[in-house]
């Protein structure tokens, strides 16, 4: 019993990590003029409501009947930009989405860590699953926030779309 106390305890801080990293997602939609960066940070702030939704699903199953559920995972979304209006369009706040993008890489990379800690914990296939799949998304979001950051630094564009 203790270990699923202890289960629902992470996936209660796992559900407000997610809000908590949405919300920043959204607010840093604010602070970006390229269209492609915003595009980006925009579904990233999808996909973490999606994993709140996911992880608030869970946790009620769990309470209720003790099993877990499944779960598909979530893709991006393929948008198609008019790369000669915008190719080149040099961010005027570097420093402060370099700022933004260094937050959201260590924050995607503890959400992966964290994931992975719960698939371990968990005996259930749907469970380990869920989990590997969560790490993984966010080890995906962890690898686009890197390269553009790489992108931002060196060259001042977001190349998200490319």
């Amino acid at each position: 019993m203790d270990q699923d106390i202890g289960l629902l305890e992470a996936i209660d801080l796992a559900i407000e990590a997610e809000v908590n990293a949405r919300d920043f997602y959204q607010n840093a939609v604010a602070k970006v003029s390229d269209e492609r960066g915003k595009d980006l940070l925009q579904q990233l702030a999808d996909f973490e409501q999606g994993h709140f939704d996911k992880l608030s699903e869970l946790r009620k199953s769990l309470t209720e009947s003790g099993k877990y559920i499944e779960y598909g995972g979530i893709e991006f979304k393929k948008k198609v930009f008019n790369v000669t209006e915008i190719d080149g369009q040099m961010e005027p706040n570097k420093n402060e989405i370099l700022d933004i993008l260094r937050l959201a890489i260590e924050s995607e990379n503890n959400a992966k860590e964290a994931y992975l800690g719960l698939s371990g914990k968990v005996d259930d296939p749907k469970g380990k699953e869920m989990f590997r799949k969560l790490a993984h998304e966010e080890e995906l979001h962890w690898k686009i926030l890197n390269d553009e950051f790489y992108q931002i630094s060196n060259q001042g564009v977001w190349t998200w779309g490319d």
